[in-house]
C-alpha cells in the first residue's frame, strides 16, 4: 500500500489482528474474467505455521468459491469504525477558518492466495471455531451442540470453506493524527456527543490513541 501517508498506517501485527477479530465481517474481493467481484462474509484469523490464515465460508450456490479451487489472488477488507468529521468541531475554525470536512476511518487489508475446500471435517471444525469466537463472553453462549442431531451436518453440505493465506496485512487508522491536540480533542468531543453509534465508536478509537 503506497498510500495513505505514513502517519495513518498501522503495521503492528497484534493491533491489526485484534481489529480483524473485533470487526469480524470482511469484504472478500477476487477477479473473474478481468473484473473484480466481492462477497461479504465473516472471517476468522487463525495461526498457520509462522503466519496467519483467514477462514470463512460461502454458500455452495455462490460461484466465487470455484475461482479458488486451484488458488487465486484475493483481498479481504475489514472496515472498522468510520465517521464524518464536521469542521465546526475544530477550534481552528474559529481561529482562522482554514479547515475542511473529512472522514475518519479504520480499515485492515489482508492480501494473499485464496483456496476452497469441501472437506466435512474441516468445515465442522471451522464452524465450531467461528461460532465459539462470536459467542465468547455471552451470558448464555450458543454452540453447535445446541442444534438437533443432523441439523448442522445438513446445512454444512450447502457451504464451501475458504482459506486466505495472509501474505500481507496492512492497516489504516486515519484519526486526525495530522491535527494538533486541540483539534483532535474537539473532534473526539463532537463525535462522542453524536446520537450515531458509528460516530461514538470512532470517538472511542481516537480517545484510545
Amino acid at each position: 500500500m503506497s498510500y495513505p501517508p505514513r502517519q495513518f498506517r498501522e503495521t503492528r501485527e497484534a493491533v491489526l489482528l485484534e481489529a480483524v477479530g473485533a470487526i469480524g465481517l470482511a469484504s472478500l474481493v477476487v477477479v473473474r474474467d478481468g473484473a473484480p467481484e466481492a462477497v461479504s462474509l465473516p472471517m476468522l484469523a487463525v495461526p498457520q505455521g509462522d503466519g496467519w490464515m483467514l477462514e470463512g465460508h460461502v454458500a455452495l450456490a455462490n460461484p466465487l468459491w470455484r475461482l479458488a479451487e486451484g488458488g487465486c489472488a484475493a483481498l479481504a477488507i475489514f472496515q472498522g469504525p468510520h465517521a464524518y468529521v464536521h469542521p465546526g468541531w475544530y477550534p481552528a475554525k474559529r481561529e482562522h477558518g482554514k479547515v475542511v470536512p473529512t472522514w475518519n476511518y479504520v480499515t485492515v487489508h489482508a492480501h494473499g492466495p485464496l483456496f476452497s475446500t469441501r472437506d466435512p471435517a474441516w468445515l465442522a471444525a471451522h464452524l465450531a471455531r467461528l461460532t465459539d469466537a462470536r459467542e465468547a463472553g455471552r451470558d448464555d453462549p450458543w454452540s453447535l451442540d445446541d442444534a438437533p442431531d443432523g441439523f448442522i451436518q445438513g446445512l454444512q453440505r450447502g457451504i464451501v470453506g475458504l482459506t486466505l493465506r495472509v501474505e500481507r496485512l496492512e492497516g489504516i487508522w486515519k484519526i486526525a493524527q495530522h491535527h494538533d491536540d486541540a483539534n483532535r480533542r474537539g473532534v473526539i468531543a463532537g463525535l462522542a456527543a453524536s446520537s450515531d453509534s458509528g460516530d461514538r465508536a470512532m470517538a472511542e478509537v481516537m480517545a484510545e490513541r
